[in-house]
């Protein structure tokens, strides 16, 4: 442990030099409005808006590039669920400080899908997933996008606390959810390209992912919160294909409960044009209970998306059955959004 404060204070030094030139900020952000029709339940009003607006600041320093960023996600006034994130880049990877950007949330779904994941508007009940909770908690994290020009990516975050606390500078989070302990997430992206032989064949195109995520127990009888996944995506052309594994199991809050789960993800996407995409998505969650009991959630779902101009149209159509891993029950939605970014 402190070895490990040693770290995080040579790494906050760095972050506290000064700059050599003035840096820029910008602004980005994105509009999206929805009407969505539930097909099983009562829809009520249909209509949704989100709003993000982005602040990011850069400046060149002696030892690499530092950005500040600052991110509402969703929230239009005020600091509740804005995502901060200080990042210095280096040739030797980037280091960041912040309460977003998860190494293991970043890829729970990665197949490729023309608008949204088959369980991304509202289909069925997935709350629980591998990288679920721990976005929302201060951490420190590393990545490389090109390990020693290998073309290999890696990505890791560590969490002194996940107790989703955001402190201001200068604070901590003391007794904030005393019963959680520390956690960490990382991915590997390794793309087949660099292999030989394989990397000129039409399989040289496709890349592997790979994921884990383990949080310590609450109790040293309790499951502790742990998964991994691994992915493949390949390109074709205009066509897309991408299958994913998961095993993840969450953080126990009681004595005996062990319950876990088993997901497949399967993603074809087709790009008719540059203006037009559609894709069929699936997914299928094996929930496992304590009583040996296991109920499949499958959700499905049919994509569009027609970009013109600055607007981008898209639709899905999903369909879920056990919903909630509840056998015979159906949660069946229609979503359509427009989305401009500016």
């Amino acid at each position: 442990m402190k070895q490990l404060k040693t770290i995080v204070a040579l790494i906050a030094g760095l972050f506290a030099f000064t700059s050599v030139q003035a840096g820029e900020l910008t602004v980005s952000g994105s509009m999206q409005a929805t009407y969505q029709s539930e097909v099983d339940d009562v829809t009520g009003n249909p209509l949704g808006m989100n709003t993000d607006i982005s602040l990011s600041g850069s400046t060149d320093t002696d030892f690499g590039t530092v950005t500040m960023s600052l991110a509402t996600d969703g929230t239009f006034l005020g600091d509740s669920g804005a995502d901060h994130t200080y990042a210095l880049a280096t040739d030797f990877g980037t280091i960041t400080v912040g309460n977003a950007g998860d190494s293991g949330n970043a890829v729970d779904d990665i197949t490729p899908s023309a608008f949204e994941e088959a369980n991304g508007s509202g289909s069925g009940t997935y709350s629980t997933d591998f990288g679920s909770g721990m976005d929302g908690s201060m951490s420190l994290k590393y990545s490389n996008g090109d390990l020693l020009g290998s073309g290999i990516s890696v990505s890791y975050s560590y969490y002194p606390k996940l107790d989703g606390k955001t402190n201001n500078e200068k604070g901590s989070s003391a007794n904030e959810n005393a019963g959680v302990k520390s956690a960490q997430s990382m991915n590997v992206g390794i793309p087949l390209s660099g292999l030989p032989v394989i990397g000129d064949s039409p399989l040289g195109g496709a890349k592997i992912t790979l994921g884990y995520e383990k949080s310590d127990a609450m109790a040293d009888t309790y499951q502790a919160k742990e998964g991994g996944t691994v992915a493949v995506v390949m390109p074709l052309g205009p066509l897309s294909v991408g299958y994913q594994k998961k095993a993840y199991a969450p953080v126990a809050t009681a004595d005996g409960t062990k319950t876990f789960y088993k997901d497949d993800v399967i993603g074809i996407a087709y790009a008719v044009n540059d203006d037009f995409a559609i894709s069929y998505n699936l997914y299928e969650s094996h929930q496992h209970n304590n009583d040996g009991t296991n109920t499949e959630q499958e959700s499905e779902a049919i994509n569009l998306a027609y970009t013109v101009g600055g607007l981008t149209l898209g639709f899905q159509d999903a369909k879920t059955a056990n919903a909630g891993y509840s056998a015979g029950t159906d949660d069946d939605t229609r979503t359509l959004s427009i989305k401009t970014s500016f």
